[in-house]
């Protein structure tokens, strides 16, 4: 009898510690859940304020507020430098990877690890979400403007330079620009900056004769006349700016392309912290309030996955692979 009491009890005494370790084990996945984040999550802008990058982080941002991410705010950080490497490289390479750094993503964290010597491949970044397609534009001046369609500036740049402004070498916008002038014969040269607001100053002052930049980054100069557009490559013509024709339209048939902004985070972020992300980031992205302030901008928005995002930029990385030698002879 003594040995059944005895036998009893350490059964009771081994079930009670199986629960309590079960109830352990829930109470710190429920914790961790609650937890994570702790504390505000930063938006690495790797561009200058005023640009399409910086006004899309800014928008996201705003539209969360504290209504998603466990309360915490989005904290946009502007981290500007060599064409978009310096906050690239600290994303990539030095912020901790524990979900509170994400960065503002564009094709040109591709083009830099492939044209340029640093020391991260833009695999190092993991997709979250992408959140605005923006067609890019051509547009010129209004002050000292040499052409105002597009059909004179082809004509006049098969035997003139003309000097084209973009946010930096090998940036998206530049390689545009670099593939036009190749297919068309046409003799550019490159003013190179380091945000689209320059560009818009540029545009505004008349020391460029075309700027290659995104609809978002121009509507602002198009809209108080500073610039006039001469083709965008869309599929069909833009509701924010109505009036400039597709290059399609306009005869030139397979020219359309543009930027695609979204957010990233190193890849090596642990697996449970980058899935609540993802999941946040789309409630985020297909809330009202961030489709309103998205529309109120004159900006597209989109809620692409990861999986369509990184076939996006595996596919944009063939492309610029493929035009490293022509990129890479184009320093001027």
């Amino acid at each position: 009898m003594k040995r059944l009491i005895v036998v009893l009890c350490v059964l009771c005494s081994i079930g009670m510690a199986v629960t309590a370790n079960g109830t352990k084990e829930e109470s710190e996945k429920s914790s961790s859940k609650v937890n994570f984040p702790a504390k505000p999550i930063k938006i690495i802008v790797p561009f200058a304020p005023g640009g399409g990058t910086d006004i899309t982080s800014r928008i996201f941002a705003d539209a969360a507020g504290k209504d998603f991410f466990n309360g915490q705010p989005l904290v946009v950080e502007n981290m500007e430098g060599g064409g978009a490497v310096i906050g690239q490289t600290y994303v990539a390479k030095t912020a901790p990877a524990d979900g509170y750094t994400v960065m503002l993503l564009t094709s040109s964290a591709i083009n830099n690890s492939i044209l340029k010597k640093v020391n991260y491949s833009y695999k190092d970044f993991k997709p979250i979400i992408m959140v605005n397609p923006d067609a890019e534009i051509v547009v010129a001046p209004t002050k000292n403007a040499k052409f105002k369609t597009m059909k004179e500036l082809i004509e006049y740049a098969k035997n003139n330079d003309v000097l084209v402004s973009t946010p930096g070498h090998s940036s998206g916008h530049h390689i545009r620009a670099l593939n036009m002038a190749r297919l068309m014969g046409l003799r550019f040269k490159y003013l190179h900056s380091n945000s689209a607001a320059i560009q818009v100053q540029q545009l505004m002052g008349g020391h460029c004769d075309v700027a290659f930049m995104t609809i978002s980054e121009s509507t602002g100069a198009l809209s108080d006349g500073s610039a006039v557009g001469l083709g965008v490559m869309s599929t069909e013509r833009v509701s924010t700016v109505p009036n400039v024709p597709t290059f399609k339209e306009l005869g030139y048939d397979g020219w359309v392309d543009g930027a695609s902004r979204g957010f990233a985070m190193r890849a090596d972020t642990p697996e449970n912290i980058y899935n609540y992300l993802v999941a946040e980031f789309k409630k985020v992205a297909v809330s009202k309030k961030f489709i309103t302030k998205m529309s109120d901008a004159g900006m597209l928005y989109a809620a692409d996955g990861p999986g369509e995002y990184q076939k996006y930029l595996d596919f944009t990385a063939d492309a610029i692979t493929a035009l490293k030698d022509v990129l890479l002879g184009a320093k001027k």
